[in-house]
């Protein structure tokens, strides 16, 4: 009966923490696992599995970006087809100013934070779903699909969801700096408008089809860039974690920027699947209010490692 009790206990135990990985040790799952336990006590044994999980998941999705040193902002394109003579790519002139950025390694995530991991986390905070009326709706189920980009409705949010990955796995994890997410949409900081496969904008190919229907898409729906990074430039626009200033790009040090100290706005980069593909370049910025209430605008984020 003892021997009995003995294996009903390890059977239990083992599928408490029967979460495998691409890239962590059986030790440092068991160790997430430990702090998830630790910090959220009260949830269930299968839901304390879902945060293992979902933290573990994020740590192998995390692509390593070699640091170095490339130019950041406007690099010009040509006027004309073969031509010599550069033209800007865009009317916005906060990123006109070139100017030579310096950074250390990192790890940027491959995909857009998932909907379904965000209402997760969400959950164990104690807040209800956003847009619960739509939910509800059968009609409206296309849009609440797991896979789909997370949406936000404030910059705090995004930053939260990334440091309590962090906590869980005692790393340094948090949004991105616009620095960040600029080189590693330009593989590295080369002259690529578009950050896709091969950098051209390929409607139905590498990028969503000209097909009348501006639309979220799964994350991992087309073709990453050489870095193996997904949606860099197409579907939700991304928080990042700099604060907005027209004047910064002339005033940023060289070596691993960090933004303005302060601000009224935060940094946005990508345009996001309700701009034109003329807005979809790895240079555009845009910047919105901290608390940003708009689902239109559908600001996501995605998590780096430091």
């Amino acid at each position: 009966m003892r021997y009995l009790l003995f294996f009903v206990a390890i059977v239990l135990t083992s599928s408490c923490t029967s979460v495998t990985s691409e890239t962590l040790s059986e030790s440092e799952i068991d160790a997430i696992q430990t702090r998830v336990e630790e910090r959220h006590p009260d949830l269930s044994r299968a839901q304390q599995k879902a945060v293992t999980d979902l933290v573990v998941r994020a740590l192998d999705s995390m692509v390593f970006v070699e640091g170095g040193s490339f130019m950041m902002g406007e690099f010009g394109w040509p006027c004309e087809p073969g031509s010599r003579q550069l033209c800007n790519t865009d009317i916005w002139p906060d990123n006109d100013h070139l100017h030579k950025v310096t950074l250390d390694d990192f790890h940027l995530s491959k995909y857009e934070t998932k909907l379904g991991d965000f209402d997760l986390y969400r959950d164990l905070m104690g807040r209800e779903p956003y847009a619960p009326e739509l939910r509800s709706r059968d009609d409206r189920q296309h849009l609440f699909e797991p896979n789909l980009p997370a949406w936000t409705k404030a910059w705090q949010e995004a930053k939260d969801y990334c440091l309590w990955i962090g906590a869980l796995a005692e790393r340094a994890v948090d949004l991105p700096t616009e620095a960040q997410w600029e080189y590693a949409a330009r593989n590295r900081g080369d002259k690529v408008l578009v950050a896709t496969n091969n950098g051209e904008w390929l409607p139905g190919e590498n990028a969503p089809p000209h097909d009348g229907i501006r639309r979220l898409y799964p994350v991992d729906s087309f073709p990453a860039n050489p870095l193996g990074i997904h949606h860099l430039t197409s579907n939700s626009a991304e928080w990042v974690n700099d604060w907005y200033s027209e004047t910064y790009y002339q005033e940023s040090p060289e070596n691993n920027p960090m933004g303005p100290v302060s601000g009224e706005t935060k940094v946005v980069r990508s345009g996001g699947f309700n701009t034109s593909a003329s807005s979809k370049t790895t240079i555009l910025r845009d910047s919105a209010p901290a608390v940003e209430r708009s689902y239109y605008r559908a600001l996501g984020f995605r998590c780096s490692q430091h």
